[in-house]
C-alpha cells in the first residue's frame, strides 16, 4: 500500500513514519504515543482501510498528527426589494 506523504492526515488520524515507510493510523497523537510507549509491538488500525497493522516501536522515527478541516464562512448581505 502506498501512502501519499504530501497529504495532511485528517483529525483523528496520525501519520506514523518508520524506518521502512509511513502509515496513517486512527487515533489521536496522544493515543498513538501512549501505545508506542507501553508496547514494543504496538497494534493500530490503518485509517484508509481499517486493517490492523503492528508497528515495532524501535522503528518509529516521527509522528504527524492530523488537523481539523478548515472551516469556511458564508456572509449574508441584507437585500431590499429594489436590489433584485
Amino acid at each position: 500500500m502506498e501512502v501519499d506523504v504530501s497529504k495532511e492526515p485528517s483529525e483523528g488520524e496520525v501519520f506514523v513514519f518508520t524506518t521502512s515507510g509511513g502509515f496513517v493510523v486512527r487515533g489521536s497523537q496522544r493515543e498513538v504515543l501512549e501505545r508506542l510507549r507501553d508496547d514494543d509491538w504496538a497494534t493500530f488500525e490503518l485509517a484508509e482501510t481499517g486493517d490492523p497493522v503492528i508497528i515495532r516501536t524501535q522503528h518509529v522515527v516521527a509522528l504527524r498528527a492530523g488537523t481539523r478541516a478548515k472551516r469556511g464562512s458564508i456572509g449574508f448581505m441584507h437585500a431590499t426589494a429594489e436590489s433584485h
